[in-house]
């Protein structure tokens, strides 16, 4: 949690620091419509969010919680719309009106200026497609915010007649609230469809389209990587156990180009040469972050030295350049690029 919005918070009202982490975790839960709250599940969001501020708490209980609501209810709190819904005998909280948040009355004036500007960057922006979300309620902010629409003067290369556009707020929606999902796919390589119990956790953008990466437990098989296009339908199952993802996505995507990892396959050390002619366009725009521009040799050809692990997405990425590259190692790379050669040059023939 933000330590500014707590000194700010706690100087609104008379509120220990605990008491707002509770507050805001509950909040968080009861605007939350594709999950079914009960009282267990609030006891345990609240102390996960507790030990993640502070890792020697300990812990609170069902009564707490009891109270919290009832002081959230009250006109001393947030006059929050708290109410109880019944499923299959038990009782699940959520606000009446989901659009309802505590903070609402807490956003300090310089907080809502500043989303007045971000909103002002947004509607220029020809791109927001994916976010589908976002997309739709710019024309009530615009209107709450009194800001004119302009025609869109930045625009990304997006395909926006991608096919898999329409799953991804879905998914977005999905991985934000921690949500299991059914998903039927249409498996290009195997020409067959399958049914899987999904666990998304990360959204990959690469070339155009898109691809989530979670625990297929279907397979039970983590990282899994499934492309938006090729989904025939999906669901959330508000009921089923969230299992969270085992790392860092954004390092476990170090090491490649695109959403290939094969596993067990290490990083290596790959050595290219750059045609002096083609040098600037490498240079100013590298293959991988890895990329180490070395020396020249006495023709001019600029030595590149990258770290990262082989697979398709990375020989397509140097194949439109292939004409203005030597491959000096590693063999397997070589190898690779020989085979792809050949394989155009027999195509060539006929």
């Amino acid at each position: 949690m933000n330590e500014t919005f707590f000194k700010f918070a706690l100087k609104k009202m008379p509120i220990n620091k605990n008491a707002w982490i509770r507050y805001l975790t509950l909040d968080r839960c009861f605007r939350n419509t594709g999950r079914k709250y009960y009282i267990d599940d609030l006891v345990d969001a609240c102390n996960e969010a507790l030990l993640e501020e502070n890792p020697n708490s300990s812990g609170i209980k069902k009564r707490q919680i009891f109270n919290d609501i009832n002081y959230m209810r009250s006109s001393d709190g947030f006059s929050a719309p708290i109410e109880t819904y019944n499923y299959n005998n038990r009782k699940y909280y959520r606000y009446e009106d989901t659009s309802f948040s505590i903070l609402q009355a807490l956003l300090p004036q310089n907080i809502i200026e500043i989303s007045k500007e971000l909103l002002g960057f947004l509607v220029q922006i020809d791109g927001l497609a994916p976010m589908e979300e976002i997309h739709n309620k710019l024309p009530d902010l615009l209107k709450y915010y009194n800001i004119k629409k302009r025609e869109p003067f930045v625009e990304f290369d997006f395909n926006f007649d991608y096919e898999g556009l329409k799953n991804f707020s879905p998914i977005f929606i999905a991985i934000a609230n921690k949500q299991v999902m059914k998903i039927k796919y249409f498996s290009y390589n195997k020409k067959k469809e399958f049914e899987y119990i999904f666990h998304p956790h990360y959204l990959k953008e690469y070339r155009h389209r898109w691809y989530v990466i979670g625990y297929n437990e279907t397979e039970k098989e983590d990282h899994y990587v499934l492309g938006l296009e090729r989904m025939i339908a999906i669901d959330t199952l508000p009921d089923e156990q969230y299992i969270e993802p085992s790392e860092d996505y954004k390092e476990y995507f170090y090491d490649i180009i695109g959403v290939t990892k094969e596993k067990n396959k290490k990083p290596q050390k790959i050595i290219l040469k750059v045609h002096p002619e083609f040098e600037k366009y490498i240079i100013t725009r590298p293959f991988h972050p890895s990329q180490k521009n070395k020396h020249h040799d006495n023709k001019g050809w600029r030595e590149l030295e990258l770290h990262l692990i082989i697979n398709e997405e990375f020989i397509n990425h140097l194949m439109p350049y292939i004409h203005y590259l030597k491959i000096e190692s590693p063999q397997e790379l070589k190898d690779k690029i020989r085979h792809r050669l050949n394989e155009g040059l027999k195509l060539l023939k006929k």
